[in-house]
């Protein structure tokens, strides 16, 4: 559960920290690369041309998380455009999930969306995913203290990161 002193978790960095803790560190000292990205702008794109015909589209939650849609069912999904970082796109949409249980809402399922692929990975809030969490939230609280990046390794996915001549220069 947040509290005052602690930072503001959100759903961006719970994702960032399962692609990578670097990325994460940068994010969160406000070290953003990811407007002189094409592969976020598309992604972008993609987020906003698909599922148009919903109705209940962007909800964003104390500036914390941003749903992409409710289906009719009440079902909370997330639009990515492919499944390469599957375990942070399902943490992320997890995290939504949890936060919203703190709030009283009591939806414990979700829908990533790969709608390039023409598929979707439904996610549980179980207990033991909510474990997996608090110890995700702790990571993240972790790495915003540390006074410099973690150390660069070398990624297959650093070859498409929008902070790559930052790790690698």
């Amino acid at each position: 559960m947040q509290n005052l002193t602690q930072p503001r978790i959100t759903g961006t960095m719970i994702h960032y920290l399962y692609v990578c803790p670097r990325q994460l560190w940068f994010f969160q000292n406000h070290i953003e690369m990811e407007h002189t990205s094409d592969l976020v702008s598309m992604g972008k794109l993609l987020h906003e041309e698909s599922y148009g015909r919903e109705k209940r589209k962007e909800r964003s939650i104390d500036d914390l998380i941003s749903i992409d849609f409710v289906d009719k069912d009440g079902i909370l999904h997330d639009v990515k455009s492919g499944p390469a970082m599957e375990k942070a796109h399902e943490m992320q949409i997890l995290y939504y999930l949890y936060l919203l249980k703190q709030k009283g809402v009591s939806n414990r399922k979700g829908v990533i969306n790969y709608p390039r692929q023409r598929r979707t990975t439904e996610v549980e809030l179980t207990p033991e995913r909510e474990r997996e969490l608090e110890t995700a939230i702790e990571k993240v609280i972790e790495i915003a203290a540390l006074p410099a990046p973690p150390h660069a390794e070398y990624m297959k996915i650093c070859k498409s990161c929008s902070y790559q001549e930052l790790c690698w220069s």
